[in-house]
């Protein structure tokens, strides 16, 4: 018996303003980071990493998506490893 189609996602989308920053903090166990960026610190998980969580160090410069939030603060999402600049 075929199955019916999905109901699209409830979810609801936000998108951000795109922003730069440094990864401050990883904690792997946990699956979480902070980014320091230059508003102030920015709070991101793992499931809003595109790419490897795992590939992530502590320095590395990334580009990411930033989202305000009256009650727990900053969210990054969309995090990705900024492109490396070409050298002349």
């Amino acid at each position: 018996m075929p199955r019916p189609p999905r109901a699209a996602s409830n979810k609801p989308l936000y998108t951000g303003t795109t922003t730069q920053g440094r990864i401050k903090t990883i904690v792997r166990g946990q699956g979480t980071g902070i980014i320091s960026a230059p508003d102030g610190d920015v709070f991101f998980h793992k499931s809003d990493v595109q790419g490897s969580f795992l590939d992530l160090a502590v320095g590395d410069k990334v580009v990411f998506e930033l989202l305000p939030d009256s009650i727990s603060g900053p969210r990054a999402q969309k995090v990705r490893v900024a492109p490396a600049k070409k050298s002349r």
